[in-house]
C-alpha cells in the first residue's frame, strides 16, 4: 500500500512510485512520470481518484498482472507451502496444491507422483527461471518454500514498476535483466527471443532506453580503464599476449578483432553515458546456465547473428566495419521479476540486483489514512 496521509501523496505514490532512485543504476528518465502540478490540480479540484485511475497503464502486461494479483488474493488462504522436513508424501501433496493454485490446474492432491505432477513441476521450474530437469533439487525446494505473502509483495512491487514503465512503439527491443532475455517486437508481436548475459552484481547493467544507431562488424575491444585497472594492469606482456591483448600506439590496451575477441563478431551500439552495448561473445557456455549475471555491464547475446539479420544486415569477414542504421530501433533495458508471459503463465524471477528491496527501501505498502474518494478501491495498490 502506498504510504501517505494526503490525497496528493497517495496519488503521487501510485502514479510515479515511491522509489529510492539512489539505490539503482540507470536513468530516472527511463521511467515515465505524471507531473506533480497535474496531480495537485486534480486533488485541488476534488477528482484525485478519477485522475489516478485515468493515468494507470492500459497495457496487457499491467492488466494481466493486476488480474493475477486479484486471483492470488482469492486463493491466499488455501496456499500451503511444502516444508521438506522429511515427510515426502506430505511434501508431494503440498507441491500439488501449489501447482494447482499457481497455474489453475486440477491435479489430484495425493502423494502419488503422476505424469500430471511431473509436467507441473517442469512448468514450475520453467516459470521460475530454474533448471528445468524435473528434479526437486535445492533451488527448486527453496523456491517452493516461499510463502504466499512474499509472492503478493513481489507482484505488488512489479505492478508499481509497471505503472512507471514507458509505453512502447510498435517496433522495439526489450531486455529484461532478471530474466536474462532479449525480445524483438515488430508491430507489437514478438519475432525474436534469445538468452542474454548481463552485468554481475558489482557491475550492474543499467536501466535506461536509447535508440540503436550502429552495428559494428568484426569489432576490436578497447579495454575500458576501469577493467584495465582491476584485471590487466598487473599482467606481464607475455600474459597479455596469451589473452591476445596488446597496447596501441596511444598506450591503451586493446584486443584485435576476430572470433576470440571478447566482443565476438558483432556489436550493437545505442550510445549512452554508461558505455553499455550488446555484443557477441566467444564464451558460449554461459548461456547454458539459468543465472547469467557475469558481464562487466554490457549485454552478451546468445544469437547475435539473428539480431543482425533482423536489422537487415549480413555478416562479412574481414576488417572492422561500421554500419549506420537507417531505421533506429528503440532499445529498452528494464527490470521485471514478475509478469504474465505471452501464453498467459505467471513468471517469477530472482531479484538479481536486490532492487525489490533497494528501490522500495522506504515502506511503500501500508494502510493509509486517505480522504480520497473511493478509498477502498485503492487498497490493492
Amino acid at each position: 500500500m502506498c504510504k501517505g496521509k494526503s490525497d496528493y501523496q497517495i496519488s503521487k505514490c501510485i502514479l510515479n512510485g515511491n522509489f529510492n532512485y539512489a539505490n539503482f543504476r540507470g536513468e530516472r528518465s527511463a521511467f515515465k512520470r505524471v507531473s506533480n502540478s497535474q496531480i495537485k490540480k486534480a486533488v485541488n479540484e476534488g477528482w484525485a481518484y478519477e485522475f489516478t485511475m485515468q493515468n494507470l497503464p492500459e497495457t496487457r502486461r499491467y492488466e494481466e498482472l493486476k488480474n493475477y494479483l486479484d486471483y492470488v488474493y482469492t486463493i491466499k488462504d488455501q496456499y500451503v507451502t511444502p516444508n521438506f522436513s522429511g515427510n515426502e508424501e506430505e511434501d508431494i501433496i503440498r507441491m500439488k496444491r501449489v501447482f494447482n493454485l499457481l497455474y489453475q490446474l486440477n491435479i489430484e492432491e495425493t502423494a502419488e507422483i503422476t505424469t500430471e505432477f511431473e509436467e507441473a513441476l517442469l512448468q514450475y521450474q520453467s516459470s521460475h527461471g530454474l533448471t528445468v530437469d524435473g528434479e526437486i533439487g535445492p533451488r527448486t525446494k527453496t523456491s517452493l518454500k516461499i510463502p504466499i505473502n512474499a509472492l503478493i509483495t513481489k507482484i505488488k512491487k512489479n505492478l508499481a514498476i509497471e505503472r512507471v514503465t514507458k509505453d512502447k512503439p510498435s517496433n522495439y527491443i526489450l531486455v529484461n535483466i532478471p530474466e536474462y532475455t532479449l525480445y524483438y517486437y515488430e508491430n507489437y508481436e514478438e519475432v525474436l527471443k534469445m538468452k542474454t548475459v548481463v552485468g554481475k552484481a558489482k557491475m550492474r547493467t543499467p536501466i535506461f532506453n536509447r535508440k540503436m544507431k550502429y552495428v559494428v562488424l568484426n569489432p576490436k575491444w578497447n579495454v575500458p580503464p576501469s577493467i584495465y585497472k582491476k584485471e590487466y594492469a598487473h599482467l606481464s606482456a607475455e600474459e597479455l599476449e596469451k589473452k591476445n591483448l596488446r597496447y596501441g600506439s596511444d598506450g591503451k590496451l586493446y584486443q584485435p578483432s576476430g572470433k576470440n575477441n571478447a566482443l565476438g563478431l558483432v556489436k550493437f551500439l545505442f550510445p549512452n553515458k554508461f558505455n553499455v552495448y550488446m555484443h557477441d561473445t566467444p564464451a558460449k557456455s554461459k548461456f547454458m546456465r539459468t543465472k547469467r549475471a557475469y558481464s562487466h555491464g554490457c549485454i552478451r547475446l546468445e544469437k547475435p547473428m539473428a539480431l543482425l539479420h533482423k536489422l537487415g544486415y549480413d555478416y562479412n569477414k574481414g576488417n572492422t566495419k561500421w554500419k549506420t542504421l537507417e531505421n533506429r530501433i528503440p532499445v529498452y533495458i528494464e527490470y521485471h521479476t514478475a509478469w504474465i508471459d505471452e501464453s498467459g503463465v505467471i513468471q517469477f524471477r530472482d531479484d538479481v540486483y536486490g532492487y525489490e528491496k533497494k528501490l522500495f527501501s522506504k515502506p511503500v505498502y501500508r494502510k493509509p489514512k486517505p480522504k480520497i474518494t473511493n478509498k477502498e478501491a485503492l487498497n490493492s495498490f
